[in-house]
């Protein structure tokens, strides 16, 4: 029965010393919702997104330490409306081109591949990740409250989060930084037992818009 407890007061102490995932706002998680239907409004604008001026950054963090992941950008269209906030839009990123930004070599490599694996995004059947607006709410100044559902792993979930949209010459740039939960698209794996891997993993977003 001690021993027991031993292994219960240990994997606390382990799961306590995780790194924290940045600080950020948590992304509101729902079911999926149905796209809005764009063309009925009037004055929208549709744009294109600049994958090489743009980047969408996860990282994931375990008890040793933390990783960056880019998610390269496929393509992209993002409409914008008349009253100067997001009417739809989706982007596709590539996840089986994914990227380890700070690690180099074979340590680059090997993570590279455990990441495209089924551990984390099965990329061999699920290659692509999705997010495609649903809705925008307008806050203060330039911050609006954005909705998309968000596919990766063949599952969809729809979350709401802050980002500041920036307007200018016709354009856009997006900014956002917030934190999701892997388990809600079935990213279950949980690390060694000596370095376990936290659920929250924070996103940021800048996007830019032509």
């Amino acid at each position: 029965m001690k021993r027991r407890a031993r292994v219960i007061v240990l994997s606390v102490a382990i799961w306590q010393a995780c790194i924290l995932a940045p600080q950020a706002p948590q992304a509101e998680t729902s079911e999926a919702q149905a796209p809005p239907n764009v063309p009925a409004q009037p004055g929208a604008k549709s744009l294109s997104i600049a994958a090489a001026q743009s980047k969408v950054i996860a990282i994931g963090t375990k008890v040793t330490g933390r990783h960056e992941i880019a998610f390269p950008i496929k393509e992209g269209q993002i409409t914008v409306s008349d009253d100067k906030c997001i009417a739809g839009g989706k982007i596709t990123m590539d996840l089986s081109k994914l990227e380890v930004l700070d690690l180099q070599g074979d340590l680059k490599a090997k993570l590279e591949g455990h990441l495209r694996s089924e551990d984390f995004f099965l990329t061999e059947k699920y290659p692509e990740a999705v997010f495609e607006i649903t809705g925008c709410e307008k806050a203060n100044g330039d911050t609006v409250f954005l909705s998309g559902n968000l596919t990766m792993r063949g599952q969809t979930k729809n979350i709401k989060f802050p980002a500041v949209l920036h307007l200018h010459d016709g354009g856009l740039r997006a900014k956002a930084n917030f934190n999701i939960n892997r388990q809600e698209w079935g990213i279950a794996y949980k690390g060694k037992a000596d370095d376990l891997i936290r659920d929250e993993v924070n996103i940021n977003l800048d996007i830019t818009a032509q």
